[in-house]
């Protein structure tokens, strides 16, 4: 809960209004925050509460939501999916990402104490580590099909 109220700080400070909208679309992505969630699934969701919503609104508030760092959005083979992302006291990790249904599965960061020697003149900014596959779920759904 503690990162829903720094969603919202995050908007107040960056002079964007709490909306009902707002507050309801960052409310679900919050609950659906394991899953990279299709922005066709988010605009149906959106709009079966707030019919008079239009999809570029969606977008737009998507948009502005992941510049500022409360969404993070990646491109799955079947289009563009947006996941809550406003969790900044955790500890480092790296994802594992379902490209079936969208899981993103917390996994420990590797050791990058001999890239960070091989780089040792270098400054390193920063570095981003995904992991691509069928998670396991998934996985039992296409086996016992077979």
């Amino acid at each position: 809960m503690e990162a829903l109220k720094t969603a919202l700080q995050l908007l107040q400070q960056n002079n964007f209004k709490i909306t009902k909208q707002r507050q309801y679309l960052l409310n679900y992505l919050y609950q659906q925050a394991d899953f990279y969630i299709s922005l066709a699934q988010l605009d149906q969701k959106m709009r079966l509460l707030f019919p008079n919503m239009s999809h570029d609104t969606i977008y737009r508030n998507v948009k502005e939501m992941q510049e500022i760092g409360i969404l993070e959005t990646k491109m799955f083979a079947n289009g563009l999916r947006v996941k809550f992302q406003c969790d900044f006291h955790k500890q480092e990790h790296s994802h594992f990402i379902c490209q079936q249904c969208g899981r993103a599965l917390e996994i420990p960061l590797p050791d990058f104490s001999a890239v960070k020697k091989s780089l040792e003149n270098c400054q390193i900014n920063q570095y981003h580590v995904e992991v691509w596959g069928v998670c396991s779920h998934c996985h039992k759904k296409t086996t016992s099909k077979v």
